[in-house]
């Protein structure tokens, strides 16, 4: 064995201290006091005591604190974002080190309690329903006040703006479960949101009152018929439904509720009366419509036409030995309306060339556009009625106001070029008596003046049609 010594000289290392920091909390807001620790941090030369600290908040390379030996240290963020913070230590002979932690800020406060109620707990599409979120509050600041909004939908969307009040009025208008969001906002800008589940019931909602008229307009001879078969209602079959009429609309009722949905009535006395029908469904909600009803004080016997399989009825009037409808056909199908309309049709019947009115038939007494059991009149059927009239008085007769009620309306026409002309002035009926070629027998009246006209007119044009019994 052999021993040799040599001597080892060790002089004062320089190495840079080695850091490390924790944050507490992890996450927060812009309430949030966050405590930066990097008392963690050593060095193999120095002692904690010795080493400085700063603290760049933004990360933008601008350190907001100028160096101290504070190991902890506290910092408040301004505004909602996510921050690289950057800690920068130095030792006393000038060695560096510095390292960074990612920081969430949001404006998220998770101690808020949010939460809301609504009344009537068991809302119908039909009620008012009050959202009040009053029950909100701040558990560490009772002080706290708040705004609210509202996505009634729960899609994202908002449907309110801020709102300083915490209950607001909103009616549902579709039944079944609802998801219902509220977002709350402190006076610091803090938020929360809450969702919610609610369920909105079936309301049963009125019946829609409609009803028919026959006719609109009669004498004392004529029987008026009413039908309500357009009556509905989104929750009853239709024959749970109910009906009653007043025939004055004095207020009083004439019938009593019935599900029979039809009616009749005589008027003992001229003069233009309103009548009010009533439906009532299972639930007892009711819906009222009226319609005027015009009496003359002419004499011929009256009755009406029901065309069901067209979806019309027409008045009709008994002149001489005659049935005429009175009033101007107003089939929808091939019909067309003085200058396109629909209020022209309604008011004065349907306008029709001579093939249309005829329904491609070119026989005489065809049933053309007209009910069953009745066609369009030939030459020889309106001659008859204009010579029972008079041919001086027939104008006057057959025009509304006249004694025959009748009820000829100036219904103007449309040219062969599609010109719609002489409405208020001129009306031109259709016989079914064809001509050769393109033309066909028509009767021509105009305002004011006596005589009538037997003309021919180009199939192509479109006039008045009226119906006689077979």
């Amino acid at each position: 064995m052999d021993t040799i010594s040599t001597p080892i000289s060790v002089t004062r290392g320089n190495s840079a201290p080695f850091l490390s920091f924790k944050v507490d909390p992890q996450l927060g807001h812009i309430r949030t006091n966050f405590v930066f620790d990097a008392s963690d941090t050593y060095d193999d030369e120095d002692s904690l005591s010795s080493l400085q600290f700063r603290w760049d908040w933004e990360g933008n390379g601008v350190y907001d604190t100028q160096y101290s030996n504070n190991t902890i240290v506290e910092h408040t963020f301004e505004q909602a974002d996510i921050y690289r913070v950057v800690v920068q230590v130095t030792d006393p002979w000038g060695m560096t080190a510095k390292t960074n932690k990612l920081i969430n800020v949001s404006n998220l406060n998770p101690l808020l309690v949010v939460d809301f109620t609504w009344n009537p707990e068991n809302g119908t599409t039909s009620d008012i329903i009050t959202l009040d979120a009053s029950t909100s509050y701040d558990p560490e600041d009772p002080s706290n006040t708040f705004q609210y909004r509202w996505d009634f939908e729960n899609d994202g969307f908002y449907d309110t703006e801020w709102l300083d009040s915490p209950s607001i009025e909103k009616t549902f208008k579709e039944e079944g479960e609802r998801e219902i969001m509220l977002q709350v906002m402190d006076q610091y800008g803090l938020i929360k949101n809450t969702t919610k589940e609610l369920f909105i019931y079936h309301s049963n909602q009125p019946p829609t009152a409609e009803f028919e008229v026959a006719t609109f307009y009669g004498n004392l001879t004529t029987e008026f018929y009413f039908d309500a078969e357009e009556v509905r209602d989104d929750e009853d079959y239709y024959n749970i439904l109910e009906v009653r009429w007043d025939f004055e609309n004095d207020g009083v009722y004439d019938t009593d509720f019935s599900m029979t949905k039809t009616a009749t009535h005589f008027y003992g006395v001229e003069g233009e009366f309103i009548v009010s029908m009533q439906v009532k469904d299972s639930g007892g909600l009711t819906a009222t419509i009226s319609k005027v009803i015009y009496i003359s004080s002419g004499t011929n016997q009256t009755d009406y036409v029901l065309d069901k399989d067209r979806g019309t009825m027409y008045g009709a009037v008994k002149i001489g030995n005659q049935w005429w409808t009175n009033e101007n056909v107003d089939a929808t199908g091939g019909r067309t309306c003085y200058r396109n309309s629909t209020a022209n049709c309604e008011t004065y019947g349907g306008l029709y060339t001579w093939s249309t009115a005829m329904n491609n038939s070119i026989s005489p007494k065809a049933q053309g556009i007209c009910p069953d059991g009745w066609h369009i009149p030939t030459t020889d059927e309106w001659d008859v009625l204009f010579s029972y009239l008079g041919e001086e008085n027939a104008r006057a007769e057959l025009e509304v106001g006249g004694s025959s009620d009748f009820r000829m309306l100036y219904a103007g026409q449309i040219n062969s070029a599609g010109s719609s002309e002489y409405m208020g002035s001129v009306v031109n009926f259709w016989a079914s008596s064809k001509l050769t070629g393109s033309n066909a027998w028509s009767y021509s009246m105009q305002a004011g003046k006596d005589e009538v006209w037997k003309i021919t007119l180009g199939q192509s044009y479109k006039i008045s049609v009226r119906c006689i019994k077979n």
